[in-house]
């Protein structure tokens, strides 16, 4: 969920916990105990992309988030990060969340969490052009899916 999606009042309070401003390293971050907050504001923090990001990572040097999202929850050995750029395309605020966990069932999320900002864009930018292209040469929507199907799986094939 982007930030402008939020009702005020969650806004109001996912931009007044208590973070660390432009923190280098994890161990900067402050602390917010999530099962404390409201139950809107755990949906909101549940519903941004998760992030895996090395804890050894200096968090200045992380520029590729995308301001328009906003909120970021970051993820590593050390446990869990709400992240709020503030429209920045780095992690300007960072605070750690206490007691958050994620549901291990949902796998999509998971993995979809994972990808890269930059690498999911890419991704999209690809399949798009594609079915521009194959759409312009008069193919159906079942066989361009059907086809991107195909090219996937032999794509994952390749390197499992």
């Amino acid at each position: 969920m982007k930030a402008k999606q939020l009702a005020e009042e969650v806004y109001e309070k996912l931009t007044s916990l208590n973070y660390a401003r432009k923190a280098n390293d994890f161990t900067e971050s402050g602390d917010t105990y999530f099962d404390n907050l409201f139950q809107e504001v755990q949906d909101a923090i549940r519903s941004f992309p998760i992030s895996y990001v090395d804890h050894r990572e200096d968090l200045m040097d992380i520029d590729n988030l995308d301001g328009d999202q906003q909120f970021y929850v970051f993820q590593n050995e050390l446990g869990f990060y709400l992240v709020d750029t503030q429209g920045y395309n780095y992690p300007r605020y960072i605070t750690e969340l206490h007691n958050f966990e994620i549901d291990e069932d949902d796998s999509i999320e998971r993995m979809e969490g994972l990808i890269r900002i930059a690498d999911g864009q890419i991704f999209d930018s690809v399949v798009r052009s594609l079915v521009v292209e194959l759409t312009n040469e008069s193919f159906d929507k079942e066989d361009i899916k059907i086809f991107l199907q195909s090219k996937l799986l032999q794509a994952i094939e390749k390197v499992l």
